[in-house]
C-alpha cells in the first residue's frame, strides 16, 4: 500500500477525555509503587535473621571442632612425650 491510501483511512481523530472525569475512574491505571511493599519489607528482614542465625551457628560449629581439633592434638602430643 501506498502512503496515500493509507491516509484517508486514518480521518478520524482520537477524541479526548475529560481530566476530571478520568479521575473518578476506578481501577485500570498502575500507579508505581514508591515505597517497599510491607509484607515484602517483612520477608526481607526475616530472611536476614535467618542468614544471620545460620552464620552464627556456623560459626559455633567451626570453633567448637576446631577446640576438639585442637584437644586432640594435644593429647596425641602428651601421648608421644610420655612414652
Amino acid at each position: 500500500m501506498s502512503r496515500r491510501s493509507l491516509k484517508g483511512t486514518f480521518e478520524h481523530k482520537l477524541a479526548t477525555i475529560n481530566a476530571t472525569f478520568l479521575a473518578s475512574v476506578i481501577g485500570g491505571r498502575i500507579t508505581p509503587r514508591t515505597t517497599l511493599d510491607p509484607v515484602l519489607g517483612q520477608g526481607i528482614q526475616q530472611l536476614s535473621q535467618a542468614i544471620m542465625s545460620v552464620g552464627q551457628n556456623l560459626a559455633a560449629a567451626k570453633q567448637s571442632s576446631s577446640q576438639q581439633m585442637m584437644q586432640m592434638m594435644q593429647q596425641m602430643m602428651q601421648a608421644r612425650g610420655g612414652k
